[in-house]
């Protein structure tokens, strides 16, 4: 999509970073990894859904279990950077209640970049009643 070379490879992610894969009959179709990169914050990363499922839900359960996991980790909001020439992916993260921010580091630089911000909501501490 954005004309790299063959050989250009994504920055590798953090050792803390925590992976979720989509399956469907024993195959993976969907990925994504939660990175934290700050306190109370976490950085999602490759989100990818195979293109024989995409538009059958995969993205919305992935993102939506990034937030659980990222909630687990003590996140409050979630950061995430995709580019301008993948519009389906922008429309996924608003319609899943993400906003534009500026750019960060490192795609602040990078005009073909697109973040976007979500505050996640506070953990439950609710206690199931006993009967």
């Amino acid at each position: 999509m954005y004309g790299l070379p063959p050989d250009a490879q994504p920055a590798p992610s953090a050792p803390e970073a925590r992976y979720l894969l989509a399956w469907t009959n024993d195959q993976v179709v969907g990925c994504c990894a939660v990175q934290p990169v700050g306190p109370e914050i976490c950085e999602l990363k490759r989100m990818f859904v195979s293109p024989v499922v995409r538009g059958q839900g995969v993205a919305d359960m992935l993102l939506a279990e990034a937030e659980q996991l990222a909630l687990r980790l003590g996140s409050r909001s979630m950061l995430l950077e995709t580019g301008v020439r993948q519009p389906a992916a922008m429309r996924l993260y608003e319609r899943a209640g993400y906003r534009r921010i500026a750019n960060y580091p490192p795609h602040d630089q990078d005009p073909l970049s697109v973040c976007y911000e979500k505050a996640l909501p506070a953990r439950s501490s609710r206690v199931a009643p006993v009967e």
